[in-house]
């Protein structure tokens, strides 16, 4: 689930671009992002449309300017970009190369094309048509324009006893999860049940909010311990930065791994459930954005 960080009030969008193809020389498809400057940079970041589509929606697009070709030509107003295109859960599903001009203003696509990241199939842009209004399925700018960079969040939790009245309030059933950005409390919040009543003197020996790089980016994403299994094993809420669109997405699929072992030089992360008399053993990778499941295995335990 994506969550827009701030309100882009904070900064002043300078350049509306924007245009209609055919992709693969058939698909109708509507491109259109937006720049702007904000906390001393450049942010690119709009949607492309495909009006035909069974129940059309916008999809975010984002420049990644940390992955941009060199400018084709010695000519400054020629531009060679990469936009990287996000589902809501932070997936990538595709990768848009564009090439355009930009004289005095005027804006004129030359090539681009759309790239699948799973299977690298490649489709082009063809039959352009300049777009110089917000088109009508604009949902409005992407929060990534004015978006704060990870070091402006900060994170709190709060153990209660939410769910048993009659429960001594020594005993807690529930974590509430503040996530702070710039100081202030954000959307992204939440509470959650334990796994398990946790005792006060309990709390106080387990960590329970842990910043760890767990898609191995180099960034610290965010876990938050859930308690015990009945089978004793260890269970974590996630979520992942996503450092072009500045956004946390929450990882669903981690919180169905137990007594998870992160393995930053193979870059996986490996569940372990013991049940009747067996060890279920699954093996996770991150493809494009999205914790998939590569392996599975079971083994006796006697």
């Amino acid at each position: 689930m994506m969550i827009c960080a701030v309100c882009i009030s904070a900064q002043e969008v300078t350049e509306n671009r924007g245009f209609k193809a055919l992709l693969n020389g058939k698909i109708a498809v509507e491109v259109f992002f937006q720049t702007a400057y904000y906390n001393g940079e450049w942010q690119t970041a709009g949607y492309i449309y495909y009006p035909k589509a069974k129940s059309p929606a916008p999809i975010l697009i984002v420049r990644n300017w940390g992955k941009e070709k060199p400018i084709i030509s010695d000519e400054e107003y020629v531009f060679d970009s990469r936009f990287e295109e996000y589902q809501p859960d932070g997936e990538t599903t595709g990768i848009i190369y564009l090439t355009y001009t930009e004289v005095e203003g005027d804006f004129q696509m030359l090539k681009g094309s759309w790239k699948n990241p799973t299977t690298g199939r490649v489709m082009k842009f063809s039959k352009f048509q300049e777009m110089r209004e917000l088109p009508g399925w604009w949902p409005g700018s992407p929060s990534v324009l004015g978006a704060p960079e990870r070091d402006a969040w900060k994170f709190r939790y709060k153990l209660e006893n939410k769910y048993d009245e009659n429960r001594d309030s020594e005993w807690m059933d529930n974590i509430h999860v503040t996530f702070e950005v710039n100081g202030k409390e954000h959307p992204l919040s939440f509470d959650e049940p334990l796994n398990g009543a946790v005792s006060r003197k309990m709390e106080e020996t387990l960590k329970w909010i842990f910043e760890k790089d767990i898609n191995f980016d180099g960034i610290p994403d965010l876990m938050v311990y859930l308690g015990l299994t009945h089978h004793a094993q260890s269970v974590y809420k996630a979520f992942v930065w996503n450092p072009v669109t500045r956004q946390f997405y929450d990882v669903e699929a981690f919180q169905e791994i137990q007594e998870p072992v992160i393995d930053s030089e193979d870059k996986t992360i490996t569940s372990h459930v013991r049940d009747v008399g067996m060890l279920y053993t699954d093996t996770y990778k991150w493809k494009n954005g999205k914790l998939t499941k590569i392996a599975s295995k079971k083994d006796s335990l006697y």
